[in-house]
């Protein structure tokens, strides 16, 4: 299955993932289990064109789990293959592409307000699937509850918002 080769390690993970508290930063909340796991995403090469037809081409991807869109630097992409996987898409590659024209489109129309400078989706290339790495770290609270965060383990990322949501659905699942 293809993949992608992580580019933190776990020890950098750790370090990353370590709770500081919010008034005594020297107070820290150590991980009690870290863990790589692998997300569906399917890849989209996408190029957008503006009127004076200067294209700029960039990889997007969206997630297998909820649909979620995100832009990727494909620089940092390095391919692994992996035996197994630990989550299945429960997203098709149709439902994929149906998110990203419609969310790459907006993203579009939002930089182009901020850099008055007009650039429209002039293709997507055909998906491909691939599961995306991620380090999730395991805390206990004072009371017993169990929480997560998951961090980009290619990027270095802290996950929050919409990526949260993923996580949550793809362990539910």
């Amino acid at each position: 299955m293809k993949s992608y080769k992580p580019r933190i390690s776990e020890e950098k993970a750790r370090e990353l993932l370590t709770i500081r508290g919010k008034i005594f930063r020297s107070k820290k909340t150590a991980p009690l289990k870290v863990e790589l796991i692998h997300l569906p995403y399917y890849f989209f090469k996408v190029c957008a064109a503006n009127k004076k037809r200067v294209e700029k081409k960039f990889l997007a991807a969206v997630d297998g789990v909820i649909g979620t869109y995100v832009m990727v630097d494909d620089q940092l992409l390095e391919p692994e293959e992996i035996l197994q996987a630990e989550f299945s898409p429960a997203t098709t590659l149709d439902q994929a592409r149906e998110t990203l024209l419609k969310e790459a489109k907006w993203v579009l129309f939002q930089k182009a307000t901020r850099n008055k400078e007009e650039y429209l989706l002039k293709e997507a290339g055909p998906g491909e699937l691939a599961w995306y790495p991620f380090w999730v770290a395991y805390y206990k609270n004072k009371k017993g509850a169990w929480g997560f965060l998951g961090l980009d383990a290619i990027s270095g990322a802290l996950q929050a918002g919409k990526a949260r949501r993923i996580f949550i659905h793809a362990f539910s699942a």
